[in-house]
């Protein structure tokens, strides 16, 4: 109902405005035009910001609900919406409220396991009657679908300067839940698990680089790592030693945590870790 209010509001004013904007080409006020304008952006921040702080409790509790088709929407109302009113105002809310966003990340589409215990069963219409049970899983392609918009709501997030500061506090953890994404064998998620893993370079390249070299160079397993120019300093100055022996010693498990069916795939590694690092010429 909040929404619809917004909506109507912003309605009529759009239609006021432009009565307005008539009004002025017919005198040829054409200098109060232009203030006019000035100030479009700033209203639509001003308008928004309550009405988010309103609805934002509705649109995390829609997102536990676990409806595929809901879950993609609340995804795309907060991608827009911090876009609009800046990422400040949602920096808290991401380290608070993002664990539930996060944790569409943490498990493959094809990898069954059973829900967390603080996950609830997915909405249903009141007269519908199911057999389903909290231990039912997402169809494979519905959860793909719901992994793709977390992924693409990080890249349009990261990619917007106006937004980027929303993950500040969660840069860390969805780092390395993009790079354990990006990294696997899951091959549908990896031109948006890449996209995303570009839009947190571009806030953070040093980290996503570290993130992705502490995998690359274990999977070669070279007994030395010469830098790749003589100016550079020696890998093992860089990366933690020794080298990861299991996989849950690599950095991106230990910021991002456990994740369940993303398993490494070398050919994966090779190929992201030469996307990012070409793009960025780190060490390529």
């Amino acid at each position: 109902m909040t929404v619809a209010k917004v909506e109507a509001a912003y309605k009529h004013e759009r239609e006021i405005k432009e009565a307005t904007e008539e009004a002025l080409q017919s005198l040829s006020l054409y200098q109060l035009k232009d203030t006019l304008e000035a100030t479009e952006d700033r209203a639509d921040e001003n308008r928004l910001l309550p009405s988010m702080n309103k609805i934002w409790p509705f649109l995390i509790t829609c997102i536990q609900n676990r409806n595929p088709v809901a879950v993609r929407r609340c995804l795309n109302v907060i991608s827009n919406v911090v876009q609009i009113c800046g990422g400040d105002f949602f920096t808290r809310r991401f380290h608070t409220d993002g664990i539930h966003i996060w944790k569409l990340l943490t498990t493959s589409p094809f990898r069954k396991m059973s829900h967390f215990k603080d996950e609830r069963t997915p909405l249903q219409l009141p007269y519908r009657s199911s057999s389903l049970s909290s231990e039912d899983s997402l169809a494979e392609t519905s959860y793909l679908k719901v992994q793709i918009a977390v992924l693409n709501m990080v890249a349009d997030l990261c990619h917007n300067k106006r937004s980027a500061s929303a993950l500040e506090l969660v840069l860390k953890k969805v780092s390395g839940l993009v790079v354990g994404i990006a990294c696997s064998s899951v091959i549908g998620l990896r031109d948006a698990s890449l996209n995303a893993l570009h839009g947190l370079a571009s806030i953070d390249p040093d980290l996503v680089w570290l993130l992705l070299a502490d995998i690359y160079y274990t999977v070669k397993k070279t007994e030395t790592l010469p830098p790749p120019r003589p100016d550079l300093p020696e890998i093992s100055d860089i990366l933690p030693l020794p080298l990861p022996s299991s996989p849950k010693e690599h950095l991106y498990v230990q910021y991002g945590g456990n994740s369940y069916g993303f398993d490494l795939d070398l050919a994966s590694v090779e190929f992201v870790f030469m996307k990012i690092d070409s793009k960025y010429q780190m060490y390529g």
